[in-house]
């Protein structure tokens, strides 16, 4: 047999941490209830280095915790400030709109007066003398002897005129152009159940007419 000792086992154990430190709320609990139970060892008197550190590691949680807070404060100022600044832009557009209306009202339809305020003008385009309204349809009204009449606006920006006759074949019957600003006209006082004929066209200052031509006349009945 041999007479040689087994060398006895050199301890070589390396301190390490299993508690999860995902977050940063994490970090800091973690790090005061270590510190903590660290302190109760029967070496913590004599580990004056190891007291160093924690006093350090204590310190860096405790700087985590204040900034975190103050993250938070500054993100809910931020939401906050967020939210407010959409208020502000959408008065900054209903104001923008009150500029453009009471200029436009001011300048009484003078481009040279719009673009004096340097501002630009909203330019129609459009090639020749403007057609007959399109899609015209008589219907009844909602009230009895009413009907209405509705057509497509097309490129019309000045507005509408509309006739209406018992006989569209006798001039006697038609009616004089009554002007409309929308593409409906309501006509009452008939005879429920009396059928009527309108037509519709459109205001065109550049026809030497004044107007584009007549649409053809749709037979409508009242209610």
């Amino acid at each position: 047999m041999s007479n040689k000792k087994k060398s006895a086992a050199v301890e070589q154990a390396v301190a390490t941490m299993t508690k999860s430190t995902t977050t940063d709320a994490l970090k800091v609990s973690v790090t005061a209830s270590t510190a903590q139970a660290m302190q109760q060892s029967a070496s913590w008197a004599t580990a004056t280095d190891v007291q160093s550190a924690v006093n350090n590691w204590s310190a860096q949680a405790a700087a985590l915790e204040t900034n975190a807070a103050t993250i938070a404060k500054l993100r809910a100022q931020l939401a906050a400030a967020e939210l407010k600044q959409e208020g502000i832009r959408r008065g900054w557009t209903a104001a923008k709109k009150q500029v453009l209306s009471n200029v436009t009202v001011f300048c009484g339809g003078s481009a040279d007066l719009v673009k004096g305020f340097n501002l630009n003008v909203v330019s129609h385009t459009r090639i020749g003398l403007l057609a007959a309204p399109l899609n015209l349809a008589v219907n009844p009204g909602p009230d009895v002897g009413e009907v209405v009449a509705k057509w497509a606006k097309g490129l019309a920006t000045h507005g509408f005129v509309v006739q209406h006759a018992t006989d569209p074949t006798s001039a006697a019957t038609i009616s004089a152009p009554i002007p409309s600003t929308k593409v409906r006209f309501t006509l009452g006082g008939l005879t429920s159940s009396a059928n009527v004929s309108m037509r519709v066209a459109a205001i065109d200052p550049a026809s030497p007419t004044g107007q584009s031509p007549w649409s053809a006349w749709v037979v409508g009945n009242a209610r």
